[in-house]
């Protein structure tokens, strides 16, 4: 059937797409992956359904709290790049309804993505709006939640890694950086080193968390079953931190995430297929897995759209430098 998770992704990707393109064509997409997401709200609970079927039956009353999560995340990147009225508008609406519940929400990743989606919706609607205080609170309760269990030699939010890990970090930096709390910054910058450097292999590659076991304090790490969502996320927490720095080793290690797609793996075997356009979903022990599902094929999309949209603030950010430089330059000759 037919699930929140991946129209939001599907969303996310078009949304990344237009704002390199500006190719209108894919506006009526964006508006029929949204139109999902309007249906998939139920207001009677106040949350996101995730699960359809095939004879377009809701198959739940409410999803988990990470698909909700996701929603918002992709109503937010939405709103963050449309121009389009018509799409802002439902935006504007769906997302004031569907926040009221996430402060109660208890799983850490589910905070993640909504601060992630917060951050970009409010880079258009700021002013009073109460997605600033949910903001606020979701991000200082994952900061507590990595002072609680962060140690120098496990700088994390818990005892295990499991999926989804660089949104834990990238969404510290989110938060961090709008809220000019140096010491979220800080957090998000350790924690993120720190995980990049549990998933390096022997030859310098990155080697993700399998999903099969994942790795527990003081264990070794699952090797297999590694998915295209986990180096999603590490690419776009890369990118953020860059974003946070300035500092080019970030997009150095964001590129070296993105080659796992294209064969710099533990089995040197390319995830994405040159072919046929689609991803494979992960590396097994005895090799790829065959299958390409919608989720691996959209995180591979929205891996590649990442690094042209950081590639692009590199290059902006070089010439506000050159640009500075050439000022104080000619104020020094006056």
């Amino acid at each position: 059937g037919y699930c929140t998770d991946d129209n939001a992704r599907a969303l996310i990707a078009l949304s990344l797409y237009y704002k390199l393109r500006k190719d209108e064509s894919v506006t009526p997409l964006i508006k029929k992956y949204l139109s999902f997401l309007v249906n998939a709200f139920n207001p009677d609970v106040g949350r996101f359904r995730n699960f359809m079927s095939y004879d377009r039956k809701w198959l739940d009353d409410a999803g988990s709290e990470d698909s909700h999560g996701r929603a918002l995340w992709g109503l937010g990147v939405t709103m963050g790049i449309t121009t389009d009225p018509s799409i802002r508008e439902g935006i504007c609406r769906l997302f004031d309804n569907a926040t009221d519940c996430v402060e109660d929400f208890e799983h850490p990743r589910a905070w993640a993505f909504t601060l992630i989606g917060i951050q970009q919706y409010l880079g258009v609607y700021g002013g009073d709006s109460p997605a600033r205080r949910i903001r606020s609170a979701l991000a200082e309760k994952l900061y507590r939640l990595f002072r609680e269990h962060a140690s120098r030699e496990w700088p994390w939010f818990g005892d295990t890694l499991t999926y989804a890990n660089g949104r834990l970090p990238q969404a510290l930096l989110v938060a961090g950086r709008a809220l000019s709390n140096e010491g979220m910054l800080a957090a998000g910058l350790e924690s993120l080193a720190w995980l990049l450097e549990q998933q390096v292999g022997k030859e310098g590659h990155i080697s993700i968390v399998g999903n099969r076991g994942w790795m527990h304090r003081g264990r070794e790490r699952a090797r297999f079953d590694q998915q295209p969502l986990e180096a999603m996320g590490l690419i776009a927490a890369c990118a953020e931190a860059f974003l946070a720095t300035k500092d080019k080793n970030w997009i150095s290690e964001a590129r070296r995430c993105l080659d796992w797609f294209l064969g710099r793996n533990d089995l040197n075997l390319p995830v994405y297929d040159f072919k046929t356009g689609g991803c494979h979903d992960g590396l097994e022990s005895h090799g790829l897995n065959r299958n390409m599902g919608a989720e691996s094929t959209l995180a591979w999309l929205i891996s590649l759209l990442t690094m042209y949209d950081v590639f692009e603030q590199e290059i902006l950010f070089k010439a506000e430098t050159e640009k500075e430089g050439s000022v104080r330059y000619a104020a020094d000759l006056h």
